[in-house]
Order: C-alpha cells, then structure tokens, then sequence
C-alpha cells in the first residue's frame, strides 16, 4: 500500500487534499409510521417538487420539514422501484412494488393504470427507455414494455430465456447512455440475478429491425437487491458479490476480469466480505450525491444497523460512514436523505456537525511507513498530526508497529464550541470561530520497521479537518 493512503477513513471523508469529518444528520420528518422507511423517492415536475416515503403500508407526503401527510393507503409492500416518466398529459412518478398494482403520481394525487396483457401486481421494476416503460416481473426472465409515450394499456412481452445460460430472472434494468444524454444510441439493459448482462440497441422489441442484440451473457457477479443500479455520468454501476462494477469497463470481459476492474478494487476486500455476509439482508443501495461529490453504498449489517461505504467521484477514493442506520436513500431539492431503520422517521443528510444531536465518531488510520528507512528498527516516541478545525477537538492516539491493528480504547469527550452562531450573536460582542491550525506533539511508543497512528475522536459542535502526521523516532543499531 502507498504510504499516502489510508487503511481505514471512518467518517473521515477523502478531499483532494486532506480528509474531513463527515456532515451530521438532523430529523426532517417524523409520523412516517413506526419502524423503518423503505422507500424515500422525489417526484420532480417542471415547479413542483415532492418527497415520498413509503413505510408500514402507507405512502407518505414528507416534503415540509415536520410530520409527514399519508397520501396514499393499504399496500402490502413498503420497498417500491420508481421512475419519472413525462408524457403529452405531463410527468409522472411511475411507482412498481411486486405486489401491489403500479400507481403512478402526478404531484397531487394518485393514479393506478390499467394494465392488460400480464398480471400488473407482479411487475417489480420500471425503467424508462427510448420514449416507453419497461417493466420486470417477480420471478421472471420476461420483460414487459408499454407503447410510446404511454402510461397504460396492453404491456407486450419479450422472453430472455434463451440468453440466460444460468437461468435466474431479471434482478435489475437499466438505461445506458454512452454520451451523456437520451438517444437513440441508449443500450437497454437487463440483469439476471445470476449476474449474466444482455444489452439491446433500438427502441422497439417487436421489430427484429429495430432491437438488435449487442451483447448477451457477460459474467458478472450477481447483483445485491433490487437497488443494484446506479448511472453516474455516462457510466452504469451495478452492486454485486464481486464489488461495485461499471459496465464500461466489465464489457466483453469476464467476471474474473470485472472484479479486477470494479469501481471498489480499492476497498475489494471489504466490500466482498459485506457481500458475503449481508447480501440477503434488505437495505443495499447506491446513489449518487453530486452536491457531495460522492457516491455511497448503503450496507445493511441487519434490521437496525447500517454502515456506507463512500467513494469520491472526482478521485476514486474511499471511505465508510457509520452511525448513518439507513434503509433507504434519496434525493430531494439535491439534498440527502434517508429513511430511519427504526422509529419512522426521515433525516436529511449531510447537514452540521452532529447526528441529531449526537456525536460523530471517527478514526484515522493511514498506511504504514518506514519513513524512509526500510529494514531499520526505530524507536518511535512522538506523532504530531495536523488537524485544521474552529475549535480544539480531542483525539486520542495509539500506534501500529509492523502492521499491527492498534486502536485507542477510550475516546475523548467531545469538544464543545464556544463561539458565536450566526444569525444568533451580536456584531461586536461575540467570538466569532475562525479555522485554525492544530499540530500538538502526542506521545506514543514502539519499537519496529515501519509504523503508523491510529487517530479515533468524536465531535458533534466542531469541522474538522486531518492533512498529515509527523513522527519523531531513534534509528536502532543493526545487530
């Protein structure tokens, strides 16, 4: 490992050049039942923005900041797949679940269309490609597609069966633009939940002339929920047991060679072991939140706990949030949210310096080093990290020797800010907090070739910001 990386970021967000605290969370809605939000969905029409959230059977209005407004009632399934979806009568939030009828939202009121030509209570996944709805069903290698520019009518068919050489059904589908914007070079795409991708080019699959068979069954590992997909750019990313994989480079390669190209090589190990471990678990989901410039993907540890694993869209780096128990993400207004794992409650992200109150806890563990003495023993006896914060956050600090896993148990009460806040304090009468430098000499202890810090805070009234370490050590003789 470089020496100017990291083993472990948790909380710790990878700038360009320095690392900071992530932002806190606060509640933004409550009264959206009482256990957890599984879906959270803007509707966005040409003035009108609302946020959806579905839990305990009902459909929620959570757009004001407060309690939220049941809109909607008696479904049987929280965990919906959506798409906006415009059209001559206006836009629309096309919502499919898998057991109950599609429904679809038009910024005041609810409609259910009339689908004939498939049971509609079995679609479970909606996209919109080339002017039309695509649908998935439970179960099923069959996908379903509405004429033009319709919300209803008679959905024709079109069996993947053939192509699929593992057999399994369609886990996921997608719209893949090459160039940025939708066109008639857009490569529709589906999924298998055996991790087999077929890709089609054209806008009609009733028309052999006009849907053409680009690539059938690329490996790639199988995909995680139904949440598996999510476009950053041009670039399609599918969440898999082989990590996070952009199709672009996973295209005509096979899975073995996918792995080795996923977007999470850097965190490979990590991200696998998640896979393994909580792949049945519900809650896995990417998003991407261009105003952070990140991409994160939710991992759900069980029922109450989840933690992301974080990467930076300018840089490819990586780090994981904790204390963030999310079931579900989204956007709204361009701000983050989730969906509370308990309690029924939304909370917008990334937003001050405290998770509702609470703390943020954080841990720093840079790669090891042998400060340019490699095979030399070395008495380490002082660290010196460079903190930039508005206040004096408390850190303790422990050191690994020879890549060992040392961790400071006991973590510093956090700091409290005594400053002025804005639109609070008078001009003139009030210590206003400014961002200082802070480099304290730390003692510490070891004796080996290479070593490193691990840092470990909690905050919840200060920004900080980690940029470098300096270490103090003896040379040993050579024995």
């Amino acid at each position: 490992m470089e020496e100017d990386w990291a083993i472990t970021l948790d909380n710790m967000f990878p700038n360009l050049t320095d690392v900071e605290l992530r932002g806190g969370y606060t509640s933004h809605s409550t009264g959206n039942g009482s256990g957890a939000v599984e879906t959270l969905v803007e509707y966005s029409g040409p003035s009108t923005k609302k946020l959806l959230a579905c839990a305990g059977g009902v459909i929620y209005d959570a757009s004001a900041a407060g309690g939220s407004t049941s809109i909607a009632t008696g479904k049987s399934n929280n965990k919906w797949q959506t798409v906006m979806f415009g059209t001559a009568g206006g836009n629309f939030l096309y919502m499919v679940n898998g057991a109950d009828a599609p429904v679809y939202y038009n910024g005041s009121a609810f409609t259910t269309p009339t689908l004939s030509g498939v049971t509609a209570t079995n679609i479970v996944q909606v996209i919109a490609h080339q002017r039309r709805l695509f649908f998935a069903f439970n179960d099923s290698l069959v996908f379903g597609y509405l004429p033009v520019n319709q919300l209803a009518g008679t959905v024709a068919t079109f069996d993947l069966g053939g192509l699929c050489k593992k057999g399994g059904k369609i886990q996921s589908l997608a719209s893949w633009t090459r160039d940025g914007g939708s066109g008639p070079d857009d490569i529709f795409v589906a999924i298998t939940s055996e991790g087999e991708v077929i890709l089609y080019s054209g806008n009609d699959p009733s028309s052999a002339t006009a849907w053409l068979l680009v690539g059938a069954s690329f490996s790639i590992g199988k995909p995680i929920g139904r949440r598996c997909v999510e476009v950053v750019g041009t670039e399609v990313i599918v969440t898999t047991q082989d990590g996070a994989i952009p199709l672009s480079t996973m295209l005509p390669i096979d899975r073995v060679g996918a792995a080795g190209k996923a977007l999470s090589d850097n965190i490979q190990n990590a991200f696998i072991a998640s896979a393994r471990d909580y792949s049945t678990n519900f809650g896995w989901q990417s998003i991407h939140y261009p105003q952070g410039s990140y991409a994160l993907f939710n991992i759900p540890i069980n029922s109450v706990t989840s933690n992301q694993y974080v990467v930076n869209t300018q840089t490819g780096a990586w780090c994981q949030f904790t204390g963030q128990d999310a079931a579900c993400w989204t956007l709204f207004n361009g701000n983050l949210y989730f969906g509370a794992t308990t309690g029924g409650v939304i909370y917008k992200a990334d937003t001050g310096t405290s998770d509702s109150g609470g703390n943020i806890e954080f841990t720093i563990k840079p790669a090891f080093n042998y400060f340019g003495r490699r095979g030399v023993n070395k008495l380490y006896n002082l660290c010196r990290p460079h903190f930039t914060s508005n206040g004096a956050p408390g850190v303790a600090i422990d050191l690994n020797i020879d890549f060992s896993d040392v961790a400071p148990t006991s973590i510093p009460s956090a700091t409290t800010l005594n400053a002025a806040l804005w639109d609070t304090s008078k001009w003139d009468q009030a210590n206003w907090a400014n961002n200082i430098n802070i480099a304290d000499w730390l003692t510490v202890y070891g004796i080996g070739d290479c070593a490193t810090p691990t840092i470990r805070g909690a905050e919840k009234a200060l920004s900080i910001k980690f940029s470098a370490y300096d270490m103090i050590w003896q040379t040993g003789n050579a024995l």
